[in-house]
Formats: structure tokens, C-alpha cells, sequence
């Protein structure tokens, strides 16, 4: 798919070097300097802009904000380009409104991956904030039918129903909504970890965020930005309200509150699975050596039924070896086979019965391993 993409970096070489990872399919637009790059963008509307950090006058920072600022193609998604790595340098970019983040030196394939994705999550949220934009008015209701604190109370009562981190993910992003906040959560099981928004899109800078807060277990403060986190929930908000100190705190008061409880939920869940795991897995072992115990009774059946098979047939062919000297007439002799006969039927109706029960416990064994599985 073909991009119109703004290349702004103050080295001519790295524009170069982009158009060729990129490939000649794309339109491109180059600017040397921040001052020059917000000049372009006002031009025209682009499907993707990559990013310099470090330029001389305006740094990349500075041209991302002013683009979030232009009300105009404001959403138009960012990639930095950096040399830099370091965890302080990529909050920096998220605060200045950046999409994503992508460090030097990279590759071919890793540049053009971010690129599309970026493109993707820029229709998607186009798409959902149409979405959203209908359903702003049931927001607003819900929000004023209920209190603050009966949010949080009906958040505990509800995560005990939830059984899932899709469940819990929309138990925990309904209260975000009905108190009116842009927010974004990673919530795992059994180091299983997955985000959810209730707005638009998690980005990829978003997602690595949401983990290293998660793995600092705090709660950390960035202006507007907010992450409460713990170690199976890490709850980012967007847009706290700052201005209101006291509704600030309370929100704080709030949100730390809900993680905790997803918390507990996540792990309660967690604890449940590991159980149910072990569980199976006992009763897996316990399965197969009873199959195993099966068989053994099963040939033992064989080898006895065959003995008693044996047996039998050595019994008729002696006694009719030796019935001419018992001097019997023909009536007795019929007799005496039509019961010899009789013995030997009954005897293969037992070997047959056997034969079931084993069927029997077989397919028994068989349902047990698919409802363990």
C-alpha cells in the first residue's frame, strides 16, 4: 500500500536511508528542520510522519506538540526516531503526543511494520471515534445517575462475576467512562498480559509503557497522564483533571481503589486456574495408569480365556475319544455332546462379555482424557 509520508530529520543521509527501507512505492516529503516540517504539514495531510528527536532550533518534541496542537490533521500518528533508548526519553515523546517510538539503528522490515501499523491504528480510531461520538450522550447519563464512590462500590461488587480479562478489562474501563476519562489497561493471568482501551487504540508506546509501570507496582504522576499500577493491572488515565485538585484526588483515591481490586480479582482467578491445572493433571496421571492397569487385566483375561478355551476343547476331544469305550447307546452319546456342546457355547458368551467390559472401560478412559483436556 502506497503512504504519503513526511520524512523530518536535519541529516540528509537518514532521509535517504528511510526512502530506501521504505521502498519508491510511497510519496515522500522531506523537511531539514522543525520550522520547515510544521510549514509541510500544514500543506497537506499525511499518512505518517517520521520523526527526528535531535535537530538543531525546534527538537522533535517541540514539532510534535505544536502538530497535536493544530487542529487540523492533529491526529495525524507520529514515529520517533531517536538514537536514544533510555525510559525517560520515550515518556518524553508519549507526553509530546508521539505514536510510537522506534530507536537507532533499525531495519528494513521493522520500519515498514511500524509504518503500516501506525496507518491501521490511525482508521481504526477514526472509525471508533465516530463510535464514541454516539455514545457520548449514554456516557454523560450514566455518569450523572451514580456517584463516584457507588462506581467503585459497583466495580467490586462486579469483578467477583468476571472470569475473564476481557470481562474484567470492561468492568474496569466502564468506570473509566462514567467518570468521563480517557484511559488504557494491561491486565494478565498466568503471565499472560493483554491491553484494552476505551478509547481508540493502544499504541506501541503506550503498551510498553503500561509494562513498565505495571513492573514498578506505583503510581506514577505525568501531568495530565496517570499510572496506577500493580502487578497484574497497570491502569493508565489520559486525562486527569488537573485543574480541579480535589476532584483530582479523588479520582486518585478512586482509580487506585479499582486496580487494586482488579488486582485481587487477577489473582483469586489466577489462584483458581492453577488449582483446576493441578487438578487435571492428577487425575491425567491417575487415568493412564488405570488404562495402563486395563490392559494388563485385559491380557490377563486373554491368556486365561484362552487356557479355559483350551481346556475345554482338549476335555471334548478325549471324551469323544473314549466315548465308544464307556459303552453308551446313541441317545446317551447325543447327550453327552449336546452338553459338551452347550459348555463350550457358554464359555465364548463369557469370553464375549469380557470382551465388552473392555470396550467399555476403554471408551470410558477415552471421554476422561477429553474432559480433562
Amino acid at each position: 500500500m502506497s503512504y504519503s509520508i513526511l520524512l523530518v530529520d536535519d541529516d540528509e543521509v537518514n532521509h535517504d536511508i528511510a526512502k530506501t527501507m521504505l521502498g519508491e512505492s510511497h510519496d515522500y516529503f522531506s523537511a531539514h528542520n522543525g520550522e520547515e516540517a510544521l510549514t509541510l504539514f500544514h500543506e497537506r495531510k499525511y499518512d505518517a510522519i517520521l520523526l527526528d528527536v535531535v535537530m538543531p532550533g525546534m527538537n522533535g518534541y517541540e514539532v510534535c506538540k505544536a502538530i497535536r496542537s493544530n487542529p487540523s490533521n492533529c491526529d495525524t500518528p507520529v514515529l520517533f526516531v531517536s538514537s536514544k533508548d533510555c525510559i525517560e526519553d520515550k515518556l518524553e515523546g508519549f507526553k509530546a503526543g508521539g505514536d510510537d517510538y522506534i530507536t537507532k539503528p533499525f531495519d528494513a522490515a521493522e520500519l515498514s511494520f511500524r509504518i503500516d501499523r501506525l496507518v491501521k491504528f490511525s482508521s481504526e480510531i477514526d472509525t471508533l471515534k465516530v463510535n464514541c461520538e454516539a455514545a457520548e450522550e449514554v456516557t454523560l447519563t450514566a455518569i450523572t445517575s451514580c456517584s463516584e464512590l457507588g462506581l467503585c462500590l459497583e466495580f467490586i461488587e462486579n469483578s467477583y462475576q468476571c472470569n475473564t480479562l476481557a470481562d474484567l478489562s470492561n468492568a474496569v474501563l466502564s468506570v473509566c467512562r462514567n467518570l468521563d476519562l480517557n484511559a488504557s489497561v494491561q491486565l494478565g493471568l498466568l503471565g499472560e498480559f493483554r491491553d484494552f482501551c476505551n478509547f481508540g487504540v493502544i499504541n506501541p508506546l503506550e503498551s510498553e509503557l503500561l509494562k513498565k509501570g505495571r513492573e514498578s507496582k506505583t503510581v506514577i504522576n505525568i501531568e495530565k497522564r496517570s499510572f496506577f499500577n500493580s502487578a497484574y493491572c497497570s491502569l493508565l488515565i489520559k486525562n486527569m483533571p488537573i485543574d480541579d485538585d480535589e476532584k483530582y484526588g479523588r479520582f486518585n483515591d478512586i482509580l487506585a481503589l479499582v486496580v487494586r481490586g482488579a488486582d485481587a480479582r487477577l489473582k483469586s482467578l489466577e489462584t483458581n486456574i492453577q488449582a483446576i491445572q493441578a487438578k487435571n493433571k492428577g487425575l491425567r496421571e491417575l487415568s493412564q495408569v488405570a488404562s495402563k492397569d486395563l490392559e494388563d487385566i485385559e491380557l490377563i483375561f486373554k491368556n486365561y480365556n484362552q487356557s479355559c478355551q483350551e481346556l475345554v476343547e482338549t476335555l471334548i476331544f478325549d471324551v469323544e475319544d473314549s466315548i465308544i469305550s464307556f459303552g453308551m447307546s446313541e441317545t446317551q452319546e447325543q447327550t453327552l455332546r449336546e452338553t459338551l456342546d452347550g459348555a463350550k457355547e457358554d464359555l465364548q458368551k463369557i469370553q464375549e462379555h469380557s470382551e465388552d467390559m473392555s470396550a467399555t472401560f476403554n471408551d470410558f478412559f477415552i471421554k476422561l482424557d477429553k474432559l480433562i483436556d
